[in-house]
């Protein structure tokens, strides 16, 4: 029997047993599966199984398997890497992106790609147990980000990410993330991304994934945060062809720039307690940066947004 994925939080029973409900993460073991049309789809969590019904189709690339192939209960998902013909929307599917699944919706007319679930939660880590056949040099990865929704805006805000590379690996492997906090906000919501490809440039057609046992556990305080401090300023901030971190932190010796999924960007050297960082080929969207010192030791870390 599947475990339970719960995260677990360091606070007064009667708090936890109110708001249990919000920690859940929805078939975190792929034990569910709702067949639709000539395949079937993971409940709660969202594939590109639907671009097999295009004309010409695609092949399917998220699969139920069990047996040899699951690390614990009935089931577990196989994600295989296509080349996406008739793409319906190139701006948000990558040819190489099929091979994913996500915790959200997705939506057709218009279409749309609709991220995250209720969620309340601080965790500290996301786990999951993977096994990968790689084509080549790919590498599959696992991500969540935690967000919040401004009641004013209506934009939604990152309060904490967390990205798993995961190398060829025959057997079930664990691995985790430790998130990495920038508001001391409660999230309302989590989204969770499972790729078989991480990186379009080296992302290759037929890489397989088999992942199980989708967890976010721990609990991380809002004390226990590291957040950018009034040492290191921003400008500005959106930006759009470029981006200046201003660092009076000691002993600052590079910024490392990564992008939503987990993408290294670049390093940047700090000189004269600055850095300038050109965003006209950066593409819109939120980008989060670490400073660390010479030891490689983190120091401070936020996020910017570029907007084209």
């Amino acid at each position: 029997m599947k475990k339970v994925i719960i995260v677990f939080a360091v606070v007064t029973l009667n708090f936890a047993l109110s708001t249990l409900n919000c920690f859940a993460q929805p078939n975190g073991g792929f034990e569910n599966w709702t067949p639709k049309f000539s395949y079937e789809e993971p409940d709660n969590w969202q594939t590109f199984n639907f671009l097999s019904l295009t004309s010409p189709p695609n092949p399917v690339s998220a699969f139920k398997v069990l047996g040899l192939d699951v690390h614990s209960g009935n089931y577990a998902i196989k994600l295989k890497t296509i080349f996406v013909n008739n793409n319906p929307s190139p701006p948000l599917i990558t040819d190489t992106m099929s091979g994913s699944t996500f915790t959200g919706a997705i939506s057709l007319s218009p279409f749309a790609l609709q991220y995250g679930f209720p969620y309340t939660g601080r965790p500290a880590k996301l786990e999951l147990w993977a096994k990968y056949f790689p084509v080549g040099s790919d590498i599959a990865a696992a991500g969540v980000a935690l967000l919040k929704r401004d009641s004013l805006t209506h934009i939604q805000d990152t309060i904490a990410i967390g990205f798993i590379s995961i190398p060829a690996t025959a057997l079930y492997t664990s691995f985790h993330s430790n998130l990495s906090y920038f508001s001391s906000a409660l999230p309302d919501t989590a989204a969770i991304l499972i790729r078989a490809s991480r990186d379009s440039t080296i992302a290759r057609v037929g890489s397989t994934l088999f992942a199980d046992d989708v967890a976010l556990t721990g609990w991380v305080g809002i004390d226990q945060h590291d957040f950018i401090n009034d040492k290191v300023k921003l400008l500005p901030n959106p930006a759009i062809d470029n981006v200046t971190i201003l660092s009076e932190i000691e002993d600052a010796e590079n910024v490392k720039v990564v992008d939503a999924i987990g993408k290294l960007v670049g390093i940047y050297k700090i000189l004269d307690h600055k850095i300038n960082i050109n965003t006209s080929s950066f593409n819109a969207g939120n980008y989060f940066f670490e400073i660390r010192d010479k030891k490689n030791r983190l120091l401070t870390k936020s996020k910017f947004n570029v907007i084209k």
